[in-house]
């Protein structure tokens, strides 16, 4: 006799990095002033990035190159207004410290030419490759077990495996065949915006799931 089934697993983390997606920018009527001042907004930020960096509170930052666009807005009555202008430059900075994150995405929800755009929660790298063999083994015991219960109610020996595989990679003779790939990690996003409002993110879960055929 064959068995073949799925087995999963998941493990569920507190977050251990914080990444702020910010936008430095500024509009209006005359294009090279907008550039300008964007440019200016950006620099400003870039310095106090590079202290927060300094400090060890943030590990890392990255500042994109900007872009403009242009477009001539509509008055009310129909009217076409002159043309108008916007630059921006994406900016993500990654904190260690999520007290330092609430205080920097408290100044910068108050600072003119900032828009904080979201954050993203995340563990470090390390964290991630050591989780992702532990989820992984976690699945194929889960499956070995089902496996073993099933043959055990069928009257069977122990089951032997003979196929393991990401899901999809065996023939589609398991219910659980459509499930995710081998890991996966998810992590809710939170949106930070104005006052000294403390942070408080949800944990990461970090999950996994294997396809195993047995001989009994």
């Amino acid at each position: 006799m064959m068995i073949t089934l799925a087995g999963s697993f998941e493990l569920s983390l507190p977050a251990e990095r914080g990444i702020v997606h910010l936008t430095a920018g500024a509009e209006g009527s005359d294009r090279q002033a907008v550039a300008q001042q964007a440019t200016d907004i950006t620099e400003a930020l870039r310095r106090q990035l590079v202290q927060l960096r300094d400090s060890g509170v943030a590990t890392w930052y990255s500042v994109d190159a900007q872009t403009t666009a242009s477009w001539r807005p509509h008055h009310n009555d129909g009217t076409v207004l002159p043309l108008h202008h916007r630059a921006s430059t994406p900016v993500a900075v990654k904190f260690s410290d999520f007290a330092a994150l609430s205080d920097s995405c408290a100044r910068w929800a108050e600072t003119a030419g900032l828009s904080i755009d979201r954050v993203d929660w995340a563990l470090t790298t390390a964290t991630r490759d050591r989780i992702r063999d532990e989820v992984l083994t976690g699945a194929l015991h889960d499956a070995v077990h089902r496996a073993e219960v099933l043959a055990s109610a069928a009257g069977q020996a122990d089951p032997q495996v003979i196929a393991i595989a990401d899901p999809g990679l065996l023939d589609r003779v398991s219910a659980g065949s459509d499930q995710p790939g081998p890991v996966a990690a998810r992590a809710l996003r939170g949106a930070a915006g104005g006052g000294s409002v403390e942070l408080s993110p949800a944990d990461i879960t970090v999950a996994s799931a294997v396809h195993v055929r047995f001989q009994v």
